[in-house]
């Protein structure tokens, strides 16, 4: 409501006059309280009630209305103040008085808004209603809208009070948005004129060195001009004093020639007069010539084409010059971009590396082709901690976001093009605390039926992706596709005695079993499902553990004798198949062979015999053997320790599981029940694939790797074999 007040002094009285707002004073004293509806002459009549409080007759009725029909309440409680109200007899509604200064009121008003309030045209006395609910304006005299008893019905007056107030708080919001979009666009521009102007600071500086090299080109031409130019002149001064220096001679000798009466001394000067013109001869040839010429283009030789070369010359110049700087620019939209998370998981996992994708898309919304886009990536920890994040751009309009989470929680992944957010930026990202297994074989309890394992031990992965575990205590060998679906059994008649706890595959996909009790170690065709051929020496004392070098070699580890044995299995002499023998191992718990990186080079590759990378696991310690021909002092068995690594990769509890990867990466089991990875036997930790609670491991195995980022590792206690991402 707004005021304004003046003052007018008469001789007797001090007159107040009060400016007052129609739609404000209407809401507030010329509506009913209860129904909302404004006072009129009708059906919403003002009635005054003994409280002094002001109701519509309509609304008097309804709460009038008594428990049966046709009949009506004694009394009732005002709906405003709750004071109890007497009917009069025999009148109802239409009993109580009118309220005649609410009356007067709307006579006042309806003076001054005769052209502000529309009504019915066909009744002139009606104001038209509105129902909120079906969006529609009526009369309630015209029927021409039955509006429902949930329907929300409101005077004309006050539904369009009510629109314009929505209508000032959405321009309201339209007018803040449009302010924020406003200073966004002014701030591109600032950014724009600085880029630009660094952009033009870098395209000078580039141009500053361009005319510099132009200079020092300029200057060692000029200074090679006046070299040649001094060269040629000293070598024809040398020649003019030469010359200067005979001819004075001459003159010398010719003097006093004209009185000479002596025939004889005569004859001989002209003799050596003689011999010295042949000598002049060469002397009148200048020993220099004067041709001095530039050419633009310094490789060529002769002078015939020299027009068409230094044209050329200009146009390889100018061609140089064309590629030498550009002004990149970019249609990327930042806020249509997008990014998509590539673990292959509902949520990314702490200690497990985590990549997502950011894809880039022009103004129209067209995938981008090209990179080259400044995008940066920020992590931020539940503890407010930021990470970076690496970018690769891949060159076609998208880029590989990698980084590793280190704790559980919800963490905000915040990507960002030319320092704006792309959609949706930041992401929510909920990392877990543990992984789930993606799949698992076994796990009911221990049995011998298909799809249950007793104490299995290792794992190892056929040629065609088939995962074989040796079910230990079940005396078997069981066949697992890559999603650790039962395929059948095998093997056994080399794994009797539940004592076949060592299992490896070859390149030929034959499979090898380290049986301990029978001290051999069994070549198995998993085709025919029969014993091919065995390995066997007096030095065995438990060959529990086996592997299977790039040069077909296999390696056994026996933790009773302390050592590991490198066997050549085309040999058939039992002691004869051992070539070499790696002892201080006592305690051995694990064991892996791989190609060593540096080895498997062109020249390795032409002598086809790479390196083996042999991993030990000695209780917490890792020794990592470097097995090669004369790699060592040992020549005839060519063994040599290159490093042990004692470091953050096995320090806190024994490895029970070693393998490598095909890109040279470590995994290890732990006896805490967890899987790490390195980046190579000797190289940095990468990640820790750390198992839900549900899903522990009792007490890890073998592990080997899947491909393509995936695991297996067995739980000999749980009877089971896991699925697990680790890249």
């Amino acid at each position: 409501m707004a005021f304004s007040n003046s003052h007018v002094m008469t001789s007797s009285r001090l007159v107040e006059t009060i400016q007052i707002n129609f739609e404000d004073f209407s809401e507030s004293f010329l509506t009913c309280g209860t129904c909302l509806n404004l006072f009129d002459a009708g059906e919403h009549q003002p009635k005054l009630l003994p409280c002094s409080h002001t109701l519509c007759r309509s609304c008097l009725q309804r709460i009038m209305q008594g428990p049966g029909p046709g009949r009506q309440a004694e009394s009732f409680r005002c709906p405003i103040c709750r004071e109890g109200i007497a009917v009069p007899h025999g009148g109802g509604a239409a009993a109580f008085p009118p309220s005649f200064v609410v009356n007067q009121l709307l006579d006042l008003m309806a003076s001054q808004r005769r052209d502000l309030v529309p009504k019915c045209s066909i009744h002139s006395g009606r104001e038209l209603l509105f129902c909120e609910t079906c969006d529609t304006v009526f009369c309630p005299a015209c029927l021409s809208h039955q509006a429902k008893a949930d329907h929300t019905v409101l005077s004309f007056s006050v539904a369009v009070k009510r629109m314009t107030e929505i209508l000032l708080y959405k321009a309201t919001l339209a007018a803040s948005q449009l302010g924020s979009a406003y200073e966004a666009v002014c701030r591109e521009v600032e950014t724009l004129d600085a880029n630009a102007e660094a952009c033009m600071q870098s395209v000078d500086q580039a141009f500053q060195q361009l005319r510099d090299l132009v200079d020092r080109r300029h200057s060692t031409v000029r200074e090679t001009v006046k070299r040649v130019k001094e060269e040629k002149r000293r070598a024809l001064k040398e020649q003019l004093e030469l010359i200067g220096q005979e001819k004075a001679r001459v003159e010398s000798e010719c003097e006093g020639l004209q009185y000479q009466m002596d025939v004889m001394a005569i004859t001989k000067k002209i003799s050596d007069l003689n011999a010295k013109l042949d000598t002049f001869a060469g002397l009148s040839e200048p020993r220099e010539n004067a041709y001095m010429e530039f050419s633009r283009d310094a490789s060529a030789s002769g002078v015939a084409n020299a027009n068409v070369v230094d044209d050329e010359c200009l146009r390889s110049v100018e061609a140089a010059l064309q590629r030498c700087g550009k002004v990149r620019v970019s249609t990327t939209h930042p806020g249509l971009c997008s990014v998509q998370l590539l673990s292959g998981a509902d949520a990314a996992t702490a200690g497990l590396r985590c990549s997502a994708l950011l894809h880039t898309v022009d103004y129209h919304g067209r995938r981008r082709r090209d990179g080259g886009d400044p995008v940066s990536a920020r992590l931020e920890t539940p503890g407010g901690e930021q990470l970076e994040i690496g970018v690769v751009d891949k060159g076609d309009g998208s880029y590989e976001l990698n980084f590793l989470p280190l704790s559980a929680g919800r963490h905000r992944l915040d990507v960002r093009v030319f320092g704006r957010p792309v959609r949706d930026c930041p992401l929510a990202l909920d990392v877990a605390g543990r992984q789930r297994p993606a799949a698992k074989a076994g796990g009911a309890g221990r049995g011998s039926q298909p799809g249950q394992l007793q104490a299995p031990y290792a794992v190892a992965v056929g040629r065609n992706g088939e995962v074989y575990i040796s079910d230990t205590g079940n005396s078997r060998i069981v066949v697992l596709d890559s999603t650790l679906r039962w395929l059948g059994d095998l093997g056994r008649s080399a794994c009797t005695g539940q004592s076949a706890t060592g299992l490896a595959v070859d390149a030929g996909g034959r499979l090898w079993v380290a049986n301990w009790r029978q001290r051999r170690v069994f070549e198995v065709e998993p085709v025919e499902d029969r014993i091919s051929s065995s390995l066997q020496s007096a030095a065995f004392r438990e060959p529990g553990l086996v592997a299977v070098g790039p040069r077909g070699h296999v390696i056994v580890g026996d933790a009773g004798a302390g050592a590991v044995f490198v066997c050549d299995p085309t040999l058939t002499e039992a002691d004869g198949a051992v070539l070499a023998r790696i002892d201080g191992l006592s305690g051995l718990t694990a064991l892996a062979v791989g190609c060593h990186d540096s080895a498997c080079s062109a020249a390795a590759a032409v002598q086809r015999e790479p390196q083996m990378l042999l991993c030990c696991a000695v209780g917490a310690k890792l020794l990592v053997y470097e097995i090669g021909a004369g790699q060592s002092s040992e020549a005839e068995s060519g063994i040599g320790i290159r490093h042990s690594l004692t470091g953050s990769a096995c320090v806190s509890s024994a490895v029970t599981g070693l393998a490598l990867d095909s890109d040279g990466r470590l995994l290890a089991s732990r006896a805490t029940g967890d899987v790490e990875v390195h980046s190579r036997p000797l190289g940095e930790f990468l990640c820790r694939v750390v198992p839900d609670e549900a899903e522990k491991l009792r007490r890890p195995g073998g592990v080997a790797s899947l491909g393509q980022g995936w695991l297996a590792v067995v739980d000999a206690q749980g009877h089971a074999v896991k699925k697990f991402r680790y890249v």
